[in-house]
């Protein structure tokens, strides 16, 4: 019985060797095609695709890959302009990664009162306003905004009203100008031409942050007394958009805009929908931002433009306000002897204390209070660690009395948390018991900028954590 077993087993292999001998001989050897050890290997095709149904010409037996794409993310036009207010739009179709200059693409606009857009592409201003223009091939679709502005003369622009010109935060007229005291107050410009200017006064040498077409903004030292600013040259001939927002805080000097000068002037586009008012101290005004640990902190060093509030507006695309100050307390006096915040959100600025009127369409009010009153009880009072939940309280009531619908998100820790202040805060908001009040703790405690400050690091790190946060919120 053994030898007939070790005879089967012996058969077996025989048999199996034989197969596989079999098989190896009818590929002879290597395919065109597939590689030394007999797997298929991709070629590209021209569009430099390579396997599946995507590749060229219908070659497998999969259905063919169509998509569309247009030459530019954002299209712009001028009305009152024959040579700008229409254009032929650049889109391209493609067939399994090849452009198909045969395909027959179709076009559509989601306002046809804005612009208007034909059969063979072209694209027509009607009114000025956004809107945007989308291509179509076979099922597949590509989208592009469209942007039409009107004009705007320079006396209209220099009025400083809003249908003509952009303004961000806090201001007021004066026969001198546009009072801009405030953090990142400032204006946004848009013009045809290549270059604007703007005479400017400046009461010291302080800075703003100039953005053009919203690129990164340029750092700019503006000189003490009244100067024709240059603040964008040698632009390509077009449509352009300069944003310049005070950068230095208000007791390092007033600014005032007092005009400007371009070739031609245009209506802005509308503001973004969601607005956030950021009222705080110097963490909300960009204190020492730029600056290193162990470096006192200095006009050069701090920047609005880099904090965490404007940094998260722009984020989240939004509009944005900033009322804030260096030393700030809620209502105790401390590093700033005669003003807290309860006093100073009521008026204009320090500069101006008129009343305010207050703004009815800001969403989210961000309340980042707290460092100096904490410094206050453990240096000066530590019996006020009683009375600031009240006074925390009085100042959310404030808020939600001038703003009923928006939210308010009170953050606190960036420099460290004291637990009075935690605790405050926690209670002040329990006791109103208001939904729309809510509380958001620092994830990120940094002293490494000038004076002991956060660096810009850790306020881009801010603004990243708190921007994630209110995406959550239901606006």
């Amino acid at each position: 019985m053994k030898i007939l077993k070790r005879v089967y087993a012996l058969l077996l292999a025989v048999a199996c060797a034989l197969f596989l001998f079999a098989a190896c001989s009818d590929t002879g050897g290597t395919d065109a095609g597939k590689g030394e050890n007999g797997t298929q290997t991709e070629t590209p095709d021209e569009g430099g695709n390579t396997g599946g149904g995507n590749t060229g010409g219908g070659q497998t037996d999969d259905e063919p890959v169509y998509s569309v794409s247009f030459g530019k993310t954002t299209y712009s036009l001028l009305l009152d302009d024959d040579s700008l207010s229409s254009l032929a739009l650049g889109a391209t179709a493609y067939t399994d990664g090849k452009a198909d200059t045969g395909a027959r693409i179709e076009f559509s606009t989601a306002d046809a009162s804005v612009a208007e857009v034909s059969a063979d592409g072209i694209l027509t201003a009607k009114a000025h306003g956004k809107t945007t223009v989308t291509a179509s091939y076979q099922g597949a679709s590509a989208t592009a905004e469209v942007l039409v502005y009107g004009s705007a003369t320079k006396r209209q622009v220099n009025s400083f009203d809003e249908e003509y010109i952009r303004r961000f935060g806090r201001q007021y007229i004066t026969n001198n100008g546009l009072n801009a005291d405030h953090v990142a107050s400032g204006v946004e410009v848009t013009f045809y031409g290549t270059q604007l200017t703007a005479e400017i006064f400046a009461s010291a040498a302080i800075y703003v942050t100039v953005f053009i077409d919203g690129g990164e903004g340029a750092f700019t030292q503006l000189s003490a007394g009244w100067s024709t600013n240059t603040l964008a040259a040698d632009l390509e001939q077009g449509i352009h958009t300069v944003r310049v927002l005070k950068s230095s805080e208000i007791y390092d000097g007033q600014l005032v805009f007092s005009s400007f000068d371009a070739e031609q002037f245009l209506k802005p586009q509308k503001a973004p929908e969601l607005k956030i008012e950021f009222v705080g101290d110097s963490l909300t005004t960009g204190y020492g931002v730029l600056g290193s640990s162990g470096d006192s902190r200095t006009v050069q060093n701090s920047d609005a433009c880099s904090s965490f509030a404007y940094l998260t507006a722009q984020e989240l695309g939004a509009d944005h306000s900033c009322v804030a100050i260096q030393g700030i307390c809620v209502k105790a006096y401390h590093w700033q002897t005669s003003r807290n915040m309860t006093e100073m959100y009521t008026y204009v600025s320090p500069m101006n204390t008129q009343p305010y009127e207050y703004e009815q369409d800001i969403d989210v009010i961000v309340l980042n209070l707290g460092t100096n009153d904490a410094s206050y009880i453990t240096t000066k009072d530590a019996s006020y660690a009683q009375q600031f939940p009240a006074d925390y309280k009085d100042f959310l009531s404030l808020l939600r009395s001038k703003h009923e619908d928006a939210y308010i998100v009170c953050t606190y820790g960036m420099m460290g948390a004291n637990t009075h202040i935690v605790n405050g805060i926690s209670q002040a908001i329990e006791q109103l018991g208001d939904e729309k009040i809510v509380y958001f703790p620092s994830p990120v405690e940094n002293r490494s900028g000038a004076n002991g400050h956060p660096n810009k690091a850790a306020h881009v790190e801010m603004a990243e954590e708190l921007s994630r946060f209110i995406r959550t919120l239901d606006i």
